[in-house]
């Protein structure tokens, strides 16, 4: 229960990190928007072999993603819809967790990203 309630605590505070991440990533986005050819691979396999290719616009998607979820998923959004605190907190963890696997997807494809320059 001391878990949860951490949890409810720290959520904003985390959610403000991603928001302020979000601006770093997007210098490096832009960064890689002008050194990296017009089409890249935007989808990789399991053995990270890519399986689709596209626009180098896409490497703008994930600062977007980081700058909406925290901005629609804020703890005054999150209390406005949902009445029970266990949901409250299963919403929060469960937006953590997502914007946790969108990070980690973000640092691999900016890794494969930068082998390409």
């Amino acid at each position: 229960m001391k878990f949860l309630i951490f949890i409810d605590r720290v959520y904003p505070k985390i959610m403000t990190f991603f928001l302020l991440l979000a601006l770093p990533l997007s210098v490096v986005s832009l960064y890689l928007y002008m050194n990296l050819p017009d089409i890249i691979p935007i989808q990789f396999g399991i053995t990270l072999i890519p399986s689709n290719w596209g626009s180098k616009a896409t490497i703008f998607i994930f600062p977007i993603v980081l700058l909406l979820v925290p901005t629609f998923m804020s703890k005054k959004t999150i209390n406005s819809q949902e009445k029970s605190i266990t949901g409250r907190i299963a919403t929060e963890i469960i937006m953590l967790i997502v914007l946790a696997v969108i990070l980690i997807m973000m640092i691999g494809a900016y890794y494969l990203y930068f082998k390409m320059i």
